[in-house]
């Protein structure tokens, strides 16, 4: 019987410890956010005003990756496409996978609101604060379209919604980065003699001078980092690189002996097809009629124009010591001798071209074989970085090919048979990067890969949505967003995922680029907003930083007198950089913070450290009767632990202590 005391007292004690869950992928979180926000609505004469609206969000943990929306009165399209976008950068914002939480959004307003957009910046904001357990200052409104990257876009009506958030009391407005200046259009009335003319005039406001008035503070914002940290009261800090930066330096240092080799191979190139050019010229012209001899004279001397351009500009690059923008630039001047040399030797050969089309089709796929075979088991994040590459130019070239195939004309023609081939070669010059790029970052199985597919397709199809949300009114550059299509349509059409991750991170790129292009107002601010942005992003990405962050930047800093080149680049970085972070949160679940964070005016008060992200640490205002909470809680867990220390000291003495029987 005495041997039978001590388990029947720890099976006790099992049973009246309560049961806590040990892992937050197990645990439930919903946690909601309640902000105001500003837009516009359309009053009967056709002048527009602005109004507030009530948004509420929740997030739902663990979930599926679906966002919900509901409106009052019915919105437009664009508003659950934003919506959509801006639930993917706040679970990118809080260190956690897209799809590990589910996100829903309600707005309710009086009026009618004009548009969905401008709304997104704060949703964002909203549904990272809430998953980040953040506060929300409800003296702060917000305006501004939220980006893929986690930029703020510009918007409309600002006059208006700075007058609808004094309206309400509210204390600051952040409006997009560069926006601190708004149109109204003004009636004004002339009178000439009996005659009274009426003629609608331009006035610009501006908004700081305008907000002062009113008693609002306008702070202009880059992102969302910037947004959560105003609404957050500061307890959210933004990202800075600090690390990043000179990360990226070591890697340039590292990387420039290499692109010293890319420039003297591809200056090699460019001299063997000027001179090869040059043997054949004079005697295809020849070989033609007056008239097709003056044609394909003049579009000769247009072609080698640029080379001269090209090559002059390269070699300036060279001198600077900027030795990818260099070897960028003598892969255009590449493209032009190859363009040159096939216009001339399609004269002369029926054949060539075909012949030609065969080798490059043969290389692609020779390539993209070698890809496949250096893949075995997995690779490091870095490695696919590396790889991506590697395979957009060979499928770029394959777009090319076929592009060549159906063109009419040997000038077009000829022209994509040369973009297919110098793609070709940039690609082969990308492969031998690859133990470069596997020197550090983390480790990624083949079966991780299908996951990485399913963000990207998933992010993809998100931000073409978006773009033709707005396709009825704003223009679509044409161009950019063919570039686009090509390669998404493309992605559908893959079957290995190595070769979708590829097209498709390349597809993303063109589609950030047409946004940019339709909303952006002025290069230079874009510059500012796009580099903070990516700055910030950086410092999340810390060691897993890809080699494309290296070139990119090279190449901003080359055309620093050109904002509109600076922008396509910065934003296809920027898309890159954040999509890369998306693939490093796959799988990770929202971090559990206990009961809700709020803020107060309460003088007593102490801090605690909260690690939002792996790389972010903030501290944490919390109110005296959060703490006595918070104490009560361990209290109870110390008493409890007393009381089994307690039953289970008794239990061995009891157990030890001889029972004396009769004999």
């Amino acid at each position: 019987m005495r041997k039978l005391i001590l388990p029947i007292l720890l099976i006790l004690i099992l049973t009246i410890i309560p049961t806590y869950p040990q892992s937050y992928n197990t645990s439930v979180v919903s946690r909601g956010r309640y902000v105001t926000i500003v837009a516009v609505s359309q009053l009967p004469n056709g002048s527009y005003v602005g109004v507030t609206a009530e948004l509420h969000v929740r997030i739902s943990c663990p979930g599926s990756g679906h966002v919900y929306v509901e409106t009052l009165p019915l919105s437009e399209l664009d508003l659950q496409a934003s919506t959509r976008v801006a639930a993917l950068v706040a679970s990118r914002v809080a260190g956690i996978d897209f799809r590990a939480c589910d996100y829903y959004a309600s707005i309710t307003s009086e009026a009618p609101i004009v548009g969905g957009p401008s709304a997104s910046g704060v949703t964002a904001v909203a549904f990272a604060s809430a998953l980040l357990n953040l506060p929300l200052r409800s003296d702060v409104v917000m305006t501004g379209m939220i980006m893929p990257d986690g930029s703020v876009g510009p918007v409309g009506g600002l006059k208006a919604k700075l007058e609808a958030a004094a309206s309400i009391g509210a204390k600051k407005f952040l409006v997009p980065y560069g926006q601190v200046y708004d149109v109204e259009y003004v009636t004004v009335t002339e009178r000439r003699g009996s005659v009274v003319i009426y003629r609608t005039e331009q006035v610009v406001v501006d908004l700081v001078d305008y907000g002062r008035k009113l008693g609002v503070e306008v702070v202009p914002i880059a992102n969302i980092f910037e947004a959560l940290e105003v609404f957050s009261d500061g307890i959210y800090r933004k990202p800075v690189a600090s690390e990043a930066i000179g990360i990226i330096e070591s890697m340039r240092s590292g990387l420039d002996p290499i692109f010293k080799d890319w420039v003297s191979s591809i200056k090699y190139e460019v001299s063997n097809y000027l001179s090869a050019g040059d043997s054949i010229r004079s005697t295809a012209l020849k070989s033609l009629s007056r008239s097709e001899a003056t044609y394909i004279n003049n579009l000769l001397n247009n072609i080698e124009s640029r080379i001269n351009d090209l090559i002059t500009t390269a070699k300036g690059f060279e001198g600077r010591g900027l030795l990818y923008a260099a070897a960028s630039t003598y892969f255009q001047a590449l493209i032009n001798v190859k363009w040159r040399y096939y216009i001339l030797k399609s004269i002369l050969d029926s054949d060539y071209l075909r012949s030609t089309t065969y080798d490059i089709n043969s290389t692609i796929y020779k390539l993209i074989d070698e890809v496949y075979n250096s893949v075995s088991e997995g690779i490091s994040l870095g490695g696919i970085s590396v790889l991506a590459n590697v395979l957009e130019r060979v499928y770029d070239a394959y777009i090319y090919l076929n592009n060549s195939l159906s063109s009419q004309g040997i000038e077009q023609t000829t022209y994509y048979l040369a973009l297919a081939d110098a793609r070709v070669y940039t690609a082969k010059l990308w492969f031998k990067l690859l133990s470069r790029g596997s020197e550090s970052s983390r480790y990624i199985s083949v079966k991780d890969i299908k996951s990485l597919v399913v963000s990207i397709e998933s992010l993809a199809q998100n931000i073409y949505a978006y773009i033709l949300a707005f396709s009825s009114s704003l223009t679509i550059p044409s161009d950019i967003f063919n570039e686009a299509y090509m390669r998404y349509s493309l992605m559908s059409r893959l079957s290995n995922d190595l070769d979708k991750f590829s097209v498709g991170l390349s597809s993303l790129g063109y589609m950030y680029l047409t946004l940019v292009t339709m909303f952006v107002k002025d290069y230079n601010d874009s510059v500012k907003a796009l580099n903070s942005t990516i700055l910030s992003t950086l410092e999340f990405l810390s060691t897993s930083i890809p080699i494309d962050a290296v070139v990119y930047m090279e190449l901003t800093n080359a055309y620093s007198s050109d904002p509109q080149y600076q922008t396509y680049m910065l934003a296809r970085l920027s898309m890159l950089l954040s999509t890369y972070l998306n693939l490093e949160y796959i799988g990770k679940q929202p971090l559990i913070i206990e009961g809700e964070t709020t803020l107060t005016t309460t003088t007593k008060t102490v801090t605690k450290t909260v690690v939002i992200t792996e790389t972010v640490t903030v501290t944490e205002k919390v109110s005296t009767t959060q703490i006595s909470s918070n104490y009560r809680g361990d209290l109870t867990t110390t008493l409890i632990s007393i009381c089994i220390i307690v039953i289970l000291a008794l239990a061995l003495i009891i157990a030890r202590t001889p029972i004396k029987t009769k004999h």
